[in-house]
């Protein structure tokens, strides 16, 4: 499993969630969830993206351990920026969608993962 497929992949598990989240929306009568989970959605890939290039770092050995912690506090500052976000603008960015969005590339490598060692075994 490389990250192409992981991104390729993600994106059909975003399009459920988007689904889900806009129905959840119209039920609410705000537009608010569909947008958190976009915004947490497009927060993830960038923070998965940062992970890529961390991981490359650390495999080969080619940078110092400094800036891999820089890269993880980059990390953590995305994270934190979406939160900040979805908190100070709550009219156009739900905090539970923008949690949730964060959710999908970690719930499309398990889906992914569990059906490729359905295949194997």
């Amino acid at each position: 499993m490389n990250e192409k497929f992981v991104f390729k992949k993600s994106f059909f598990i975003f399009l459920i969630g988007f689904i889900v989240f806009s129905i959840i929306g119209l039920m609410m009568k705000s537009i608010s969830y569909s947008l958190g989970f976009l915004l947490g959605y497009l927060f993830n890939l960038a923070i998965f993206y940062v992970i890529i290039i961390t991981s490359d770092m650390i495999l080969n050995l080619k940078r110092s351990t400094s800036l891999i912690i820089l890269l993880n506090i980059v990390k953590l500052a995305i994270y934190a920026i979406g939160f900040l976000i979805a908190i100070f603008i709550p009219k156009w960015f739900n905090l539970m969608g923008v949690l949730f969005g964060y959710m999908v590339i970690k719930i499309t490598i398990y889906i992914v993962s569990y059906q490729m060692k359905g295949v194997k075994g």
